[in-house]
């Protein structure tokens, strides 16, 4: 074997040991090698990593089934025992009943004015006749004292509009009048009445704390108004009445309203009490007062026909 030297090597290097460049080999493997195991291990570290912060936001998100007890309420539980919130509201509000028909009678209470009447109910002993005094008044004197009582405003302006509105038709005026007193001025009933319009001694108390005024009923002209007033406050209040058991709109002129004159026409005769607009039928106003329709069919039926004139010839 024959061997060629370049100029600048040395001769002796052939021969020279093989040991340190092999050493210096192995450890550039071994370091390159190291160096990938970090890589590779960094790589996985941050894999790992990654991979455990998905797992833990699913855990979050999807919770585990649980062998205890209590982790299978929460997520299991049966649904009889765990209403849902539409069943949980609908169980707390209370039902709605049926809305009343149009033609029902429903429970009415009577307007405070109702309730504060009083009830001058006549009870003529058997027997006993009206004392006469000397005092009557012409016919004259009389029709123009019920003319001036019917057309006062007693309800005045402090009052509900339609209130202040009403007056008591004259006619009917006419017409009590005739029936109580036969329009004698001067005159007593057995039973307490006085005057033109038979005004008991509670209604004239009645009327004139009422109205803040101060009437005597043994004076002819304050007698006629203080019937005419007190017809006047029950055209109020059954007006209202009417309203509310009828389910109608108020009307405050008897003359348009039959059901309204027989009420009125009975309570002044018998107090308020038993005269009510149910037993009296709203569906029939026109119908001929009975006792089953108001306690004193008779003397509304008397006053009914006087409203169409005078038996006596008074007007």
């Amino acid at each position: 074997m024959s061997y060629d030297f370049y100029e600048g090597d040395d001769a002796t290097a052939e021969f020279a040991p093989l040991e340190p460049p092999k050493r210096r080999r192995r450890l550039g493997v071994i370091l390159l090698s190291v160096a990938v195991v970090v890589v590779l291990a960094g790589c996985g570290v941050i894999v790992s990593l990654m991979k455990g912060s998905d797992d833990l936001d699913r855990t979050s998100a999807t919770p585990k089934s649980s062998s205890k007890a209590s982790d299978v309420e929460i997520i299991s539980a049966p649904t009889s025992e765990v209403p849902s919130p539409t069943a949980a509201a609908s169980s707390a509000r209370p039902s709605k009943s049926p809305s009343p028909s149009r033609t029902s009678k429903k429970p009415v209470t009577k307007p405070t004015e109702l309730a504060k009447a009083p009830a001058p109910q006549h009870s003529t002993a058997p027997g006993c006749s009206p004392s006469k005094g000397p005092n009557q008044l012409a016919k004259a004197d009389v029709k123009a004292l019920l003319v001036d009582a019917a057309g006062t405003a007693y309800w005045g302006t402090g009052t509900k509009v339609e209130y202040a509105d009403i007056r008591v038709p004259q006619q009917l005026v006419f017409a009590v009048a005739e029936q109580e007193s036969g329009w004698q001025s001067d005159i007593k009933a057995c039973d307490g009445g006085l005057g033109l319009m038979q005004v008991m001694p509670a209604t004239q108390n009645f009327v004139n704390g009422r109205f803040g005024t101060s009437r005597d009923r043994a004076k002819p002209a304050d007698n006629a108004k203080l019937g005419a007033n007190y017809l006047a406050w029950l055209i109020a209040v059954y007006g209202d009445e009417i309203a509310a058991v009828c389910e109608t709109d108020p009307i405050y002129d008897p003359t348009k309203d039959p059901l309204l004159m027989r009420l009125i026409i009975s309570a002044y005769n018998w107090g308020t009490k038993g005269v009510d607009p149910v037993a009296a039928n709203c569906a029939k106003p026109e119908q001929t007062p009975t006792a089953a329709t108001v306690p004193n069919g008779q003397y509304v039926q008397n006053v009914t026909n006087l409203l169409k004139g005078s038996h006596l010839g008074n007007y």
